[in-house]
């Protein structure tokens, strides 16, 4: 009996917001309530994942960097720290001990802010939104991966295929 093959089921590009979106929910989080906008600004700027947003506590802010520790394959990694995001952060830990967690939430929470502000976002597309928007700055592919903590560059490349869609816009900039 022959063994039948089946087409690969063609991988589906990661989903991810305008900034025009995620600026919205930004603005209506700020005018509710800070904390939400402070997380909200941490998942947007930082890519971390809601399992590192959990964990994440005051001694891992050193400087301008983020320290994820023991993220998704017990591996840690460095993230970089904007200015603007470094001194909200700073306020708002301010009084907490090194060892207190800046936002002292579950998963579950995270994802009921995020929804708050937007019902059809998902905490992970906010990590999809940094990634794609990281190279349309113009952000190297390696140095995006050492920052999303993948372990193979394949993972990350993902995000180039839905720049992809640029290819276009970026052509008419071609002088001819």
């Amino acid at each position: 009996m022959e063994k039948k093959s089946y087409p690969e089921k063609p991988k589906t590009l990661p989903k991810f917001v305008a900034d025009a979106v995620i600026l919205d929910m930004l603005d209506k989080a700020k005018k509710t309530r800070y904390r939400d906008y402070i997380l909200l600004l941490t998942l947007v700027r930082t890519g971390m994942r809601v399992s590192d947003i959990v964990k994440f506590r005051k001694r891992d802010i050193i400087n301008d960097t983020i320290i994820v520790r023991q993220g998704k394959g017990k591996k840690d990694r460095v993230i970089p720290l904007e200015t603007e995001l470094g001194n909200l952060l700073g306020l708002f830990t301010d009084n907490m001990s090194p060892s207190q967690k800046v936002f002292g939430i579950k998963e579950r929470q995270v994802r009921n802010i995020v929804y708050k502000y937007n019902k059809e976002i998902h905490p992970h597309t906010l990590r999809h939104s940094f990634a794609v928007h990281c190279l349309k700055s113009g952000v190297n592919l390696r140095s995006l991966q050492k920052m999303l903590g993948h372990s193979n560059l394949n993972t990350t490349q993902i995000y180039l295929d839905v720049t992809g869609e640029d290819v276009k816009d970026d052509f008419k900039k071609v002088k001819w």
